[in-house]
């Protein structure tokens, strides 16, 4: 009998499935693996979700937002063009599209065409949202370390950082 049939009442064989004849390669985790990356999972979605609440609570604004005025508070001038900005966050342009909109609503950033030629635009953080970083800012500074980073020494801090860049790398060179 082939691989492709298998027994059927009857002596008939059947046709198996692509699924059943396929075997896919995967490899096999151990159970010390799957809760190691479990715990990255967790690690991430807590993190991401108390930033959430706390830019919240602290901006009125969603983090993700609060990360476009960030990063162009310590862009030369507080000016970023918008596929760098895109780039920088991972975000898809339609997201950075609406979020743009929602922060130049609200007056903390304004949108103007780049001194190039070209259709290229990029954003600029105006007055009230530098001011607004600066109140923020230092508010997740204190709970990166009274919180996420406390109890961790000097070194482990450090190793965090390496072990996150290295991931980054990897999920960076997924991307292209």
């Amino acid at each position: 009998m082939s691989d492709l049939t298998s027994p059927r009442p009857g002596g008939r064989g059947r046709a198996r499935s692509q699924a059943e004849s396929v075997e896919v390669a995967t490899p096999r985790v151990s159970q010390e693996q799957r809760e190691n990356w479990q715990s990255l999972v967790i690690l991430a979605h807590l993190v991401e979700a108390e930033l959430e609440r706390k830019t919240q609570d602290d901006a009125g604004i969603p983090h993700s937002h609060f990360k476009i005025l960030a990063l162009l508070a310590g862009a030369d001038r507080y000016t970023m063009g918008l596929t760098r900005l895109s780039r920088a966050l991972r975000f898809h342009k339609s997201r950075l599209s609406h979020a743009l909109r929602t922060l130049e609503a609200a007056g903390l950033l304004r949108r103007e065409d780049t001194p190039e030629k070209g259709r290229a635009y990029q954003a600029v953080l105006t007055r009230r949202g530098l001011d607004l970083v600066e109140r923020v800012l230092p508010l997740q500074d204190v709970f990166a370390h009274d919180t996420v980073l406390s109890g961790l020494t000097a070194t482990e801090v450090t190793q965090l950082r390496t072990i996150a860049e290295r991931i980054i790398a990897n999920l960076d060179d997924r991307g292209e």
